[in-house]
């Protein structure tokens, strides 16, 4: 029977509205930690005998719960398995994300267990707490049973929930944490198992006229059932009178701003709101600062967001009412659309082809780009075919008339100072053995300062350079590189003959990145570039090519005209106009030396 006295409150917000706002908001869980009432120590943890770290057992004949730190002896081996050692229990039920429980202490008593019907106890909790709801961690030794819980409020009024059905340790639904083992307190044998035994969770919904009331402790009865309840904690949808708003899906959504908008329940007294964004998807603490504070109305356009970029968001109302804050809103979240991104930058390939890169693309050559958008020939492998390597990027090389594209996003070099960098190799199709190239098979490392509507080689790929099965690492200063709009790509043919060799070429952790050298590269002994002649006609020779890894000649309006990879002693250059060029020697050391030269 209830016992109970009108507030205040509820004369002005009527119980109808309190449910159904209750329903509307984001749930606000809050652990209720419990200073007395429990009647038995049924974990087994820490060092030694289960006999000693517990007082009884869960389900009458001798089994007790195990924790993750308990050791027979010194040496026995560490658990895998148990009641977490800090007793905070994260709720697997995916109807109640967030919620968990705190146990009492493992060292004492930690569970109001019931053996006979009519058997009962009082919970205290440490601070009581106003809730729209219960949640009860509970389980039921040696079968099925229920219990009665009626709820004690600090203004001596109750509300009894009757016969909720505990299920028995094992195989019941709704469980908060399985898996979690036990042990035979008469012998010390541990029983791991991967989904036994179990604690559930319970949901006791408090009435609305009882909602704003203080939670002042609970008293659970045995009132049947074969079974041995065992309580061991409780948690709250804790009562406010500022309802949370139901945030929308975010709409016109930009490289750089999307729109987030909100709604709350008419009843409730709001004046403000707060906005809090973030590319963490953990909740936001009640004590963050947000991003914007104060907006009114309810919708908002963010600003400043980075391109291909997942954003979470959340909103708080600010109420005129007793509860000064909602809670936050349940989470909602959007990605930004491909723009040009701001180094530092990296592409592991554990999503393929990743955030904006576009693989869809085959056809043409390195001048002209693709010409179709039909067919991938790059796709996603173990780097190197070894699965201990992770994924990567690859494209499979064999029969003829094959040529596929892998392009990247978009990058803003106009900062100036960054490099591009991956690894890359080569294996034979069905295993990781090293393999050769066909003769007129080639791969292209490619830029376009124009976002992809003209294109340049930067390296090149075949069988006279064809790359180990080993993880080699390819390094490009993009120091004459400073477009808005920058875009890689890797090319991949096979060319027109039918030759034998079936095999991949991979890259991985495709990186731009700052090309500030480090303290130890400043201080190692700079290697200058020296060519001859200068002014040149048709060839131009390196004097010194020991410690050479490629050269680029690059024009004065900061184009690559011509790249060549390896230790070479003389440059064709008959091709290029006359006119002023820089020659930049790249040393195997990861240094570099640029000279001006003429050619007549």
């Amino acid at each position: 029977m209830n016992k109970m006295t009108i507030n205040l409150f509820f004369r002005a917000f009527p119980a109808i509205a309190l449910l159904s706002a209750s329903a509307m908001m984001a749930q606000n869980f809050q652990k209720m930690p419990i200073t007395s009432g429990f009647t038995a120590d049924v974990i087994a943890n820490g060092e030694g005998s289960s006999s000693v770290s517990t007082t009884t057992d869960v389900d009458g004949v001798s089994f007790a719960f195990v924790a993750k730190d308990f050791k027979l002896t010194s040496a026995s081996p560490a658990l895998t398995y148990g009641i977490p050692a800090d007793g905070i229990i994260n709720s697997i039920v995916s109807s109640t994300p967030g919620l968990s429980f705190q146990l009492g202490d493992l060292s004492a008593n930690n569970s109001l267990k019931l053996v006979t019907t009519g058997d009962n106890g009082t919970l205290v909790f440490t601070t009581p707490m106003a809730a729209f709801k219960l949640y009860m961690l509970s389980t039921s030794g040696s079968g099925t049973s229920a219990v009665d819980v009626t709820v004690n409020f600090t203004d001596n009024s109750t509300q009894t929930l009757s016969n909720i059905n505990l299920s028995d340790w094992y195989g019941g639904s709704n469980a908060a944490i399985q898996g979690i083992g036990r042990i035979n307190r008469d012998n010390d044998n541990l029983e791991p198992n991967s989904s036994n035994p179990r604690l559930y969770q319970y949901v006791l919904n408090i009435d609305a006229a009882n909602q704003a009331k203080l939670i002042q402790s609970v008293t659970v009865t045995k009132s049947s059932g074969s079974g041995i309840p065992n309580i061991f904690a409780f948690s709250a949808d804790a009562f406010t009178d500022c309802i949370a708003p139901t945030t929308d899906a975010a709409t016109a959504i930009t490289a750089n701003t999307a729109q987030i908008s909100w709604s709350v329940p008419a009843s409730n007294q709001t004046v403000s709101y707060d906005i809090y964004y973030s590319t963490n998807p953990a909740v936001p603490a009640s004590n963050v600062n947000p991003n914007y504070s104060n907006v009114t109305g309810t919708s908002y356009t963010l600003n400043n967001l980075s391109p291909s970029t997942t954003y979470n968001y959340w909103v708080r109302a600010n109420c005129s009412t007793a509860t000064s804050k909602s809670v936050w809103s349940l989470a909602k979240s959007f990605t930004t659309q491909c723009g040009a991104i701001v180094p530092s930058y990296t592409n592991n390939f554990n999503s393929f082809p990743g955030q904006c890169w576009v693989h869809y693309l085959n056809g043409g050559d390195p001048t002209t780009g693709p010409s179709d958008t039909v067919y991938s020939y790059w796709g996603s492998r173990s780097f190197l075919n070894t699965p201990a390597n992770g994924l990567s990027a690859y494209m499979n090389l064999y029969s003829s008339d094959r040529t596929g594209w892998l392009k990247t996003v978009s990058f803003d070099l106009s900062a100036g100072g960054y490099k591009v960098k991956f690894k890359y190799g080569v294996t034979q199709y069905y295993n990781a053995d090293s393999s050769g190239m066909d003769s007129d098979d080639v791969v292209h490392f490619l830029v376009s300062n124009d976002g992809g509507t003209t294109w340049m080689i930067l390296q090149t790929w075949d069988a006279n350079n064809t790359p180990s099965n080993t993880a080699n690492e390819y390094t490009f200063d993009l120091a004459n590189f400073v477009g808005a709009n920058t875009v890689f790509a890797f090319y991949g043919s096979t060319g027109s003959l039918d030759e034998d060799m079936d095999y991949n070429f991979y890259v991985d952790d495709f990186t731009v990145e700052n090309a500030q050298l480090s303290t130890s590269e400043v201080n190692k002994p700079v290697k200058k570039a020296s060519v001859h002649p200068n002014p040149f006609k048709d060839i131009l020779y390196i004097s010194d090519v020991r410690d050479v890894k490629s050269v680029a000649i690059t024009d004065t309006a900061g184009r690559v005209v011509k790249t060549v990879e390896g230790s070479v002693k003389e440059l064709d250059l008959s091709r290029l106009n006359s006119g002023l060029y820089f020659v930049t020697l790249y040393f195997k050391d990861g240094s570099q030396s640029t000279v001006k030269t003429i050619k007549k």
